[in-house]
C-alpha cells in the first residue's frame, strides 16, 4: 500500500471519528431499559471557556442597599388590607422520618483522630466567643451543622468536598450529598449524585450577560440558576459511592416563582404530588420528608420558575454543600444577589462558609498580591453580610509546580508561599479563620509526591479524587482537633467540680488566725479561704 493511500485512509478515518463525535452530541436525552442517558456535549469545555466571562468588582454599597431593602419595608402596611402572605416553605410529608440519634462524642473517641492533624486552623477573631467557637460548640454538642464550601474547579465534581463530607458525617452523623444544582450550562460529572434534566435555560454567574435582564440579580453563591416553563424537569438520584450518601430522609427544592406556578414532584419514582406555588418575590423551598429519599424529580406543569437546585440530607449531623464555580477566583460572589443569599441562608442556616480560591491567579515567580488581598477582604465582608451567623474559613492556595521549558522538568511555581501569606493576612485583618492548604500538602510530600502517587494530574496543578481525599482528611482532622480540645477541657472541668464536691467542710469553720502558719505547720482548707 502506498504512502498516499495510507494518508488518505487516515484522513477518512479522522473525518469519520469527528462526524461520529458530533453525531453523538446531537442525540437527545433518552431512557433505555430503565436507565436514563444524558445528552453528551463534547464542546462544552470550549463554550464554557469563551464568551462574555465577567470579572466582578466588589460593590459593598449595593450589597448594603439590597439587604436593607430586604429587611426594611418601604411603607407601613395594614395586615387586614392585604391577602395572606404566601408561605416561604411548602411541606410534603410523605411519612415521618426517624430522627437519628445525636452524635455526641467523647474526647477519648476523638483523640486518635485529632492527633492526625498536621496543620491546625488559625482563628484570628479577638472576641471571647468567636463564630468559629460557636461552630465547634455545635459539633461538640451533636447539633446539626451546615457547611457551604465555595471554590473553583479545584473542587468541581465534588473533588475534596465529597471526602470532607464523608469524614465529618462518619464522626458527627448526617447523611446525603447536600446541595446539587438544578441544571448548569455545560457538562460535568459528580459521582456523588446522578442528575438528569431537560427543558431548562441554564445560566452561570460567570457569564451574566447571557441571562435575561430580569433574573441577572438572582444568582445564588452556587453560581448557577435554571429558568424553566411548562415541561422543564430535573431528577436527582442518590448514589452509594460513599457510606453516608444514601438513606437520606429529606429533600429541599430551592426555587423562585414571581408568578403563580404549579410543580409536580415525584419521590422514589412512585409517589407523585402537585404543589401550587403562589407568586411571591422571594425565595421559597419545597420541603419533602420521608423514611427514605432515594431520588426526587421536579417538573413544571404550569407557569415559570427559577430553580436553583435541591439539597438531599438528613435531620441531624453534618451537611456539606459544594458551591464550585469553574474559572472563579472568588470575585463571582460579587455578582450574586445579596438578598437571594440572605434568604437562602434563612432557609438552610449555614454555620461555616469555606472560601477556597487563588489557584487561577497565581503567576510564576509573582510575589506581590496586595490587590488580591484587598479583593479577598471584600469577599469575606460580602460573605459575612450574606451569612451573618456563619464562621468564615479561608483556605490557603494549594501547592503548584510548573514546567521549566529549558530543562523540561517541573519546579515550584515560586508564588505559593507568597499568595498564602497574603491570604493569611486577609483572614487576620478581617478576624476570620485560616487553614494552610499548601503546608498540609507539603506534610504529605507536596505536589511531586501527589503526582507520583497518582493523586494529582501530570500538570502538577490539579488534584484528582485521590488527592482530594488526602487534603479533605487533613482538613477534617483540623476541624475535629478543636472539638476534641473543647471536650477535654469540659471533661477536666467536670472532674475538678466532682473532686471539689467530695471535699467535706467542717461544721464550724475555724478562723484563719487560729491556724499555726509557722514553718512546719499545716493549715487545712486554706484554699477555701482565699
Amino acid at each position: 500500500m502506498s504512502k498516499k493511500d495510507c494518508t488518505s485512509r487516515l484522513v477518512w478515518y479522522t473525518l469519520a471519528v469527528v462526524v461520529a463525535m458530533v453525531g453523538i452530541g446531537l442525540v437527545p436525552e433518552f431512557e433505555l431499559f430503565g436507565m436514563r442517558f444524558a445528552k453528551i456535549d463534547i464542546f462544552s469545555e470550549l463554550r464554557a471557556a469563551d464568551g462574555d466571562v465577567v470579572e466582578y468588582q466588589a460593590d459593598i454599597e449595593r450589597l448594603e442597599q439590597e439587604l436593607a431593602a430586604l429587611t426594611t419595608p418601604d411603607t407601613l402596611v395594614v395586615a387586614d388590607s392585604l391577602p395572606p402572605t404566601p408561605p416561604v416553605r411548602y411541606e410534603w410529608i410523605v411519612s415521618e422520618a426517624q430522627q437519628g440519634e445525636s452524635r455526641v462524642r467523647s474526647s477519648e473517641e476523638l483523640r486518635s483522630i485529632a492527633e492526625r492533624c498536621s496543620v491546625a486552623i488559625e482563628d484570628f477573631d479577638t472576641v471571647d466567643v468567636t463564630r468559629f467557637d460557636r461552630f465547634v460548640e455545635k459539633l461538640a454538642q451533636g447539633e446539626r451543622v451546615r457547611i457551604a464550601f465555595m471554590g473553583d474547579s479545584f473542587v468541581e465534581g465534588d473533588i475534596l468536598t465529597s471526602d470532607l463530607r464523608e469524614e465529618l458525617q462518619s464522626v458527627f452523623g448526617g447523611r446525603g450529598v447536600g446541595f446539587v444544582a438544578c441544571d448548569i450550562p455545560f457538562a460535568t460529572v459528580r459521582k456523588t449524585v446522578k442528575r438528569t434534566s431537560s427543558g431548562w435555560s441554564a445560566y452561570s454567574v460567570m457569564k451574566p450577560k447571557s441571562a435575561p435582564q430580569d433574573i441577572a440579580d438572582k444568582f445564588f453563591v452556587s453560581g448557577y440558576l435554571a429558568k424553566g416553563g411548562v415541561g422543564a424537569s430535573t431528577r436527582w438520584q442518590t448514589t452509594d459511592v460513599f457510606e453516608h450518601l444514601d438513606s437520606s430522609s429529606r429533600a429541599r427544592v430551592l426555587l423562585y416563582s414571581r408568578d403563580t406556578s404549579r410543580l409536580q414532584l415525584t419521590l422514589n419514582d412512585s409517589i407523585v404530588n402537585e404543589i401550587e406555588v403562589a407568586g411571591y418575590d422571594h425565595m421559597r423551598e419545597i420541603y419533602v420528608e420521608a423514611e427514605e429519599v432515594d431520588n426526587i424529580a421536579v417538573r413544571v406543569v404550569e407557569g415559570e420558575v427559577l430553580c436553583y437546585g435541591v439539597t438531599i440530607e438528613s435531620g441531624e449531623g453534618v451537611t456539606v454543600d459544594n458551591f464550585s464555580v469553574r474559572s472563579n477566583n472568588g470575585h463571582a460572589i460579587f455578582g450574586t444577589g445579596a438578598a437571594i443569599n440572605r434568604e437562602i441562608d434563612e432557609i438552610l442556616g449555614y454555620d461555616l462558609v469555606v472560601l477556597q480560591y487563588g489557584l487561577n491567579i497565581m503567576q510564576k515567580g509573582q510575589r506581590g498580591y496586595s490587590n488580591y488581598r484587598k479583593q479577598l477582604c471584600d469577599m469575606i465582608a460580602y460573605a459575612e453580610r450574606c451569612f451573618p451567623r456563619a464562621a468564615i474559613l479561608v483556605l490557603g492556595v494549594s501547592d503548584r509546580w510548573v514546567k521549566n521549558e529549558e530543562s523540561g522538568r517541573f519546579e515550584p511555581i515560586g508564588s505559593v508561599d507568597a499568595l498564602t501569606s497574603y491570604q493569611r493576612a486577609a483572614a487576620d485583618s478581617t478576624n476570620v479563620s485560616f487553614w494552610n492548604t499548601s503546608r498540609a500538602m507539603a506534610e504529605m510530600g507536596g505536589m511531586p509526591k501527589f503526582v507520583a502517587n497518582g493523586w494529582a494530574a501530570k500538570d502538577y496543578t490539579h488534584i484528582n479524587f485521590q488527592g482530594g481525599r488526602r487534603i479533605a482528611q487533613q482538613l477534617a482532622y483540623a476541624i475535629i482537633e478543636p472539638v476534641c480540645a473543647l471536650l477535654e477541657r469540659r471533661e477536666a472541668e467536670a472532674e475538678e467540680a466532682k473532686r471539689r464536691a467530695t471535699i467535706v467542710m467542717p461544721e464550724e469553720p475555724t478562723s484563719l488566725h487560729t491556724f499555726d502558719l509557722s514553718v512546719g505547720g499545716v493549715a487545712p482548707y486554706v484554699e477555701d479561704y482565699k
